[in-house]
Formats: structure tokens, sequence, C-alpha cells
């Protein structure tokens, strides 16, 4: 904007100077054509009276004019045109004027009728610039008009084409220097103001959320000095918040974890309760067969709570020491566990080993294919499958059924923990499954759900 309010304003300097000079120019022309006919009207009229007052009566007067006006022209340096009172030209002190054009015979109505003042003319006939001229009336002593005097005066500039050359030179070079002076300014304030917008931008880009932040440390007291005040307060603000706010998770989740485990585990309790006090009440009349079956119940329950523990100890188990297992041994048991399971797998799997061990493998295959066969269980002829494709450096396994499917709504939860849409259950199986994936370097995602089947897939690295 400096540079650019350089440069405007050296074009308007041009534009005014040009401006001035054109109208100074016409000025000075007027004054000196007014000095020039004041002298020549009044030598003029008096060499006239002197003639016609003379006693000798025999003078030729419009020789005598002639020769005053020719004599006249010389000394001013000027042409003198003298016409008569009906604009017929008399007389001229040159001649090519007429034949050229430049002045007419017949003086104008524009010229005549505006006679002692300064009209600017253009003849029809001449190319030539335009002429300033000064139309003065020749009156005698008696206040008879003896006729018009016509003074033409081209228009030159009073200064020379040097002259003017020089002065927007002087004016040129004055805007060079006027102009580095501004881009040095121009430059050292925008580097002043960029360096601290840099040193804040490259504060934020190198220090994400999640990270420690650094103050910036910055000396001035200037607009960028307010704002990396503000910044390293909101540094501290940040720090503050985040930390208030892992608090407030850990809280969160330990009390959404307690009152999960409370849920599952009072479950069983109820039934173990009511068989106790059942059992209690005819404790001495009882048989083998109902002391085994009431066994046998404390077991099944004892059984459902220990598989709720074990669900919770899987989202926070580590990887196995065990980091390697051959696929294609546990997809073949995995088909024979499901009979109604369709198995393709490519020959190429024979001897792949993946990074993930075989009881987390299986753990995670049992979920998905049996969800899919819960989720088939209504369907008239129920299919559902097992795929698996490799590469040179990734697993990936697909299970398809043709079960309800899924609702759209629900797509961004089923991984999540406590979400199910089961009645029974912990609703922390596909939670289980994606941290095992997890933290084998795997992934998994729905790739398709509809009203006609749903299709899991998840990757696992394979062991190079």
């Amino acid at each position: 904007m400096m540079l650019l309010l350089v440069a405007v304003s050296f074009v308007i300097t041009g534009i005014v100077s040009s401006l001035h000079f054109k109208n100074a120019n016409k000025i000075y022309h007027k004054d000196r054509l007014l000095r020039k006919e004041k002298a020549i009207e009044a030598h003029l009229i008096r060499e006239i009276a002197q003639v016609i007052h003379s006693p000798n009566k025999t003078m030729d007067l419009n020789a005598i004019i002639a020769e005053e006006i020719q004599a006249l022209s010389k000394i001013h340096h000027t042409d003198v045109m003298l016409y008569g009172m009906n604009g017929q030209i008399i007389m001229s002190s040159n001649p090519e004027l007429l034949v050229d054009g430049t002045m007419p015979r017949q003086l104008p109505e524009g010229i005549r009728y505006r006679r002692n003042q300064v009209v600017n003319f253009r003849s029809d006939k001449s190319n030539d610039s335009e002429i300033m001229v000064y139309a003065a009336e020749l009156i005698d002593d008696d206040g008879h008009p003896l006729g018009i005097m016509v003074v033409p005066y081209a228009l030159e500039d009073y200064l020379s084409p040097t002259e003017e050359g020089a002065f927007y030179e002087a004016l040129a070079t004055l805007y060079v220097i006027i102009f580095l002076i501004a881009s040095m300014i121009a430059l050292f304030l925008s580097r002043s103001i960029t360096r601290g917008v840099e040193v804040v931008s490259n504060a934020m880009k190198n220090n994400p959320l999640t990270a420690d932040r650094k103050h910036i440390a910055w000396s001035s007291r200037d607009e960028i000095g307010v704002l990396v005040n503000q910044y390293n307060l909101m540094i501290d603000q940040l720090a503050d918040n985040a930390k208030q706010l892992a608090q407030a998770e850990k809280e969160s989740a330990w009390k959404q974890m307690a009152q999960q485990v409370a849920h599952e585990v009072k479950n069983p309790l109820t039934p173990m309760r009511l068989m106790t006090q059942m059992h209690a009440t005819k404790a001495g009349n009882l048989t083998a067969e109902e002391v085994h079956a009431f066994a046998d119940g404390m077991l099944a329950q004892i059984d459902a709570m220990t598989q709720v523990a074990d669900d919770f100890s899987q989202l926070s188990k580590g990887p196995s020491k065990d980091k390697s297992t051959f696929i294609a041994p546990i997809v073949l048991e995995i088909q024979a566990a499901y009979p109604m399971l369709k198995v393709l797998i490519p020959r190429s799997l024979e001897g792949v080993q993946s990074v993930v061990n075989r009881e987390r493998l299986i753990r995670v295959l049992n979920n998905l294919i049996s969800n899919a066969k819960e989720a088939s269980v209504l369907v008239d002829k129920p299919q559902f499958s097992l795929m698996v494709v490799h590469d040179e450096h990734w697993l990936t396994f697909t299970i398809k059924d043709n079960g309800c499917g899924i609702d759209p709504a629900n797509l961004e939860d089923v991984f999540q923990p406590r979400f199910t849409t089961k009645s029974r259950g912990t609703g922390l199986g596909l939670a289980i499954v994606k941290a095992i994936l997890d933290r084998f370097g795997g992934t998994i995602w729905v790739e398709a759900s509809s009203p006609e089947g749903s299709e899991f897939c998840f990757t696992l690295p394979v062991k190079a």
C-alpha cells in the first residue's frame, strides 16, 4: 500500500504539473499578447493622428499605415493585420497568413464582435495549432472608427522542451528516491509484522493440542507483543483445561466401568441369592438330585460372572509374548466349529503367519461369526461366510451374513463399549475385538450393512 501510494502520487503530481504548465502557458501568452497589442495600438493610432493632422494633405494614408505596420511587426516580432469595420481585410504585415489560410480575408463575427479581448481562433483551412488573436478597434481623435487591428499570436510553450524535460526528469528522480525509501520502510514494517506472526504460527503448528506447549518469548510491547501475550495466556488456560479434562475423563471412565461391572455382576447374583434362599428353607429334605441341580445352577452363574470378569480384563490386556501364528490351520478349526460357515481361502495362505497370537485371533473370529449367526436366526435359509485375502504385507478377513443388518444410526457406535442390540450380553464383544486388533496393528470396519445382511472386515499385518 505504501508503494502503491507513492506510485499514485507520482502520476497525480505529473498530471497536475502538466495542467499547471498548460494553464500558465495560456496566461503567459495572453499577457504577452496584451502588452504587444497595446504598444502596437498606441503607436499606430499616434502615427495615424499625425498624418491626419499634418498640413501636408498630399500624404498617402494607406502607404503610411502599411509602412508603420511593417515596422511595428519587425519591432515586436509579431504579425499585424488591419481589417475594415465591415470585416474585410485591408492590409497585412505578412500576406502569407492570408495565402495559406491561417488568417481569413473576411474577419469572422466571433472575432469582429468580440473586440478588445483575447480570442482563441483556429482556421478551417489550417492544420496548424490553435492561435490566439486580439482584435482592437482603432479610433481617431474625434471618436470615429478607423478599422479593426488584429494581432495573431501562435501559442508556444513558454518553457522549452529541454527545460520541461529537465523538470520532469528531476521530478522522476525525486520519486524514485522516495520509492526506494518507501520500499525499505515497507520491507522493514512487513518483516517486523510477519516475523511475529510466523513465530506464533510456527508455535501453533509445531505443538498439537495434545502436546506440551511452550510460551513464546517476545520483548517488544507492540501489537504483535499483545498477540503473543494473549497466546501465552491461552497456552496456560489450555494446560489447565487439559488437566481438568483428563481428570474428568478418568473419573467418568471409572464411574462408567464401575457401573457396568456392578450391573453385570449383579445379574447372576440375583438368581444365586434366590436359589440359596430356596434351598436353605428345605435343606434337610433335599435329595441328591436337587443338590446336584443346585450345584449346577450355582456353577453356571459363577461361570457367567467369570465371563464378565474375563471380558473386562480383555480391554486392558497387552499383546501376548507369542506374536505369531499360522493362519490356515486356525481358519480350518473355525470351519469345523461352524459347519454352516462357508470358507474361502487362497492356496497361497499355506505357511502365512500373522503377528497376532492364536487365542486372540480365535476370539476375534468367534465373536464376529457368532454375531453373524445370531443375526441370521430369523432368516429361512441363513448363510454366513468367511473369506481371507492376503498380499505381501496384510491379511484381510471378511465375515458376511444374510441377516437383519445394522441400523444406519448405530453404525458409528458398534465398536463402542456397552453398545448392544441384544437382550443379553455385556455389550463388550465388538469393543474387545477392536481392542485386540488395535494392539496388533490391525483395523476393523463395517464394509456394508442393509436389511439383506452385513459385512465386517478386519486386517492384520503379515509377519515378515
